[in-house]
């Protein structure tokens, strides 16, 4: 026998359609232990890799345990990257609040937001991927030269476009070497 359609689909599905072993998209589900060894046609028997993987893994039978660690690994990593996150509305209607203060110069806003982004923000990087992490630090990066000194009001959209224009002519100073 094979493995069931349905059986396929969920090991796909569980490894959103990538191979355990490198990650490439399209994937065919191998059996671990292999049919004319008695594999079963279950689920903890599937592996989900791409056709190159599959030829070139697949038949060795001393990769089992490696394929099956791979994949136990790469489920684990698939639920961690795709698991729904909860919004939690409390949260955002807090930091919203302390946004409508901050527009009428509050100070104890200012402060009481920043505590809250710090809390969100330690949350929310303790979840980041490798990817995530490297274009957030990018963006963190230039926002902070576009905006070297925080202001605790808003700045004109005139104001904005003032500084986006110093920092345009100071990276053109830079590159002619001034």
């Amino acid at each position: 026998m094979a493995f069931s359609q349905k059986l396929i689909n969920e090991a796909k599905e569980k490894a959103a359609f990538k191979c355990c072993r490198c990650q490439s998209i399209g994937i065919e589900v191998h059996h671990i232990i292999p049919q004319e060894d008695k594999g079963p046609d279950i689920f903890n028997n599937a592996a989900p890799l791409c056709p190159n993987c599959h030829t070139w893994f697949g038949a060795n039978r001393t990769k089992q345990k490696e394929i099956t660690q791979m994949r136990d690994w790469w489920y684990k990593k698939v639920e961690q990257l795709y698991s729904p996150n909860i919004v939690n509305y409390e949260l955002l209607s807090d930091i919203n609040t302390k946004v409508e203060a901050l527009a009428s110069n509050q100070d104890k806003a200012l402060v009481d937001l920043k505590e809250t982004l710090l809390k969100v923000a330690t949350e929310t990087i303790n979840q980041m991927t490798a990817g995530t992490a490297s274009s957030t630090a990018t963006g963190i990066a230039n926002a902070s030269i576009a905006s070297p000194s925080p202001s605790p009001s808003f700045p004109s959209p005139e104001e904005i476009e003032a500084a986006g224009d110093q920092w345009i002519q100071s990276q053109i100073d830079i590159e002619r070497g001034k």
